[in-house]
């Protein structure tokens, strides 16, 4: 039962065995065409040897034997030639059982004729020679399947040995020749089943190789992500699927090779990615801008592999697009670092950057002025005309103030209606600044459609390179500048103008 289910079902290792059997015999076919153009290209020097050189030899029927040996090696590659010629092209020939059997064959013949002329040799010279170099020759050239030139040897080497000691009557010296022969038979044998197991391990693990490709190539194609599988040798794109093609604007079958630093972020960082590749054989989770065409960029995460294709070291790019989540992740910090009701930078966020504004003050001896801001009559606003009107008189003042300040310089809100000013200006130029937004809420409050007086009260404190200070620090000593103002304000409520 078992037998027929693998007739029936054959194991991938028979399928394989099979395929080898195949691909071997047609590798030692086209080898034995090359013998047989070989000994027919010599033959006019054997045919000139046979009937010219050897006119003299004192043993006649080595001549002879020469002569038989020769014509009939000629004659058997001709044939083979013919033969060769008639199943070459023939595919169907190819899978029958022809071609092994003629590399069967043939290779017996070429043992046999060996050992024909290594006796006819031994009737001359006393040398086996022939016999041994036709025995390890054939094991090289010719490794058949190891059981089939074990069955030739077995035949063809014990009528060696007989044939020796009839044409070889020195007992000492018989013996010797025996035991060498021998010896380079198992020899013989022991390559052709080194070599054929070499050969037949190679093949079945290049076919592996490429039924792996053939699966990556699927796998390739059908990804829902651009991926693109470059050479590391010369940086040139060996493959890129459909989505990779429409991600970065290439055509598919260009015909031309493309380059394939696109899917690296730049030529300092492709460097730095090869030599990690190198020594951990992937990089997961890299995210970076990418070139998608020459005038557009989108933020990607990447995964890098290294991996040998076509036995080339390769690198596998696979490409995911986050440009639109980093627009969403950029969109929540701006919001998380903006204040709800003004559009300002929010206590959190101003407050970390007023810190890193004083690190660099000390280690670049640096200069800004920092400004507390209290809106005046806040309260007062909320409880007659109601809190719309006082978020109007926040939003209205803090309009002014953004108004008025330079481009380096910002503000957040510091709490219900306070603000801070980091001004980079020296304070002479910082009340110059206060000047021009005192006058624009002094306009501001003449105003028709305002029913109350938009006034602010502030305070300044100057940051040098000596100051060694946390923005905290530095922020509540400007709120004590801002409260001798607003204590005078109090103090002078029907003189608003001359506290603003």
């Amino acid at each position: 039962m078992s037998t027929l289910r693998e007739l029936i079902f054959p194991s991938k290792q028979t399928g394989d065995s099979l395929l080898f059997a195949q691909s071997h015999h047609g590798h030692l076919f086209h080898r034995i065409k090359l013998v047989s153009i070989l000994l027919i290209a010599v033959y006019p020097y054997y045919f000139y040897a046979d009937f010219f050189l050897y006119l003299d030899v004192p043993v006649e029927a080595y001549r002879y034997g020469s002569i038989g040996i020769h014509l009939l090696s000629t004659l058997l590659s001709v044939l083979f030639l013919i033969l060769y010629r008639l199943l070459r092209n023939q595919t169907a020939a190819s899978r029958t059982v022809w071609p092994r059997l003629l590399v069967t064959i043939y290779t017996a013949l070429y043992l046999f004729i060996g050992m024909l002329s290594s006796i006819n040799s031994q009737s001359l010279t006393g040398n086996v020679d022939a016999y041994i170099i036709i025995l390890l020759s054939a094991a090289i050239i010719l490794p058949i399947h190891p059981k089939n030139f074990l069955v030739i040897l077995l035949i063809n080497h014990p009528v060696f040995l007989v044939l020796l000691s009839m044409a070889n009557k020195d007992k000492f010296d018989l013996l010797t020749k025996q035991i060498n022969t021998t010896g380079t038979a198992i020899i013989a044998c022991f390559i052709v089943l080194t070599l054929y197991n070499l050969r037949k391990k190679d093949f079945i693990n290049t076919r592996k190789l490429q039924e792996n490709e053939i699966h990556f190539r699927k796998l390739f194609s059908v990804n829902p992500y651009p991926l693109v599988l470059s050479r590391i040798r010369d940086n040139t794109v060996v493959q890129l699927n459909a989505e990779a093609a429409h991600f970065f604007q290439i055509p598919l079958d260009s015909g031309t090779p493309a380059d394939a630093s696109f899917t690296y972020p730049s030529s300092a960082e492709k460097e730095e990615i090869i030599h990690e590749l190198l020594q951990k054989d992937s990089i997961k989770n890299r995210i970076c801008q990418l070139s998608v065409s020459p005038h557009s960029q989108k933020w990607v995460m990447i995964n890098y592999e290294l991996i040998i294709y076509d036995n080339e070291t390769c690198v596998l790019a696979g490409i995911t697009d986050i440009t639109e989540l980093k627009k969403a992740e950029a969109e929540l910090a701006r919001y998380a670092s903006l204040d709800a009701l003004t559009g300002a930078l929010n206590r959190g966020h101003g407050m970390a950057l007023l810190q890193q504004e004083l690190d660099q003050c000390r280690e670049q001896s640096g200069e800004l002025v920092v400004c507390f801001v209290d809106i005046n009559n806040l309260k007062e606003v909320n409880d007659r005309y109601g809190h719309a009107e006082g978020d109007s008189l926040i939003n209205k003042a803090c309009e002014v103030l953004q108004r008025n300040l330079e481009p380096e310089d910002y503000l957040f809100r510091y709490g219900g209606d306070e603000f801070v000013l980091v001004l980079h200006t020296p304070p002479d130029a910082a009340e110059l600044i206060w000047t021009r937004i005192r006058e624009d809420l002094l306009a501001l409050s003449r105003e028709p459609d305002i029913p109350f007086p938009v006034s602010v009260s502030h305070g300044f404190f100057a940051v040098g390179p000596g100051t060694d200070m946390s923005a905290a620090e530095i922020i509540e000593a400007a709120d004590k500048e801002m409260y001798i103002e607003k204590h005078s304000y109090k103090n002078n409520t029907h003189s608003p103008s001359n506290t603003m």
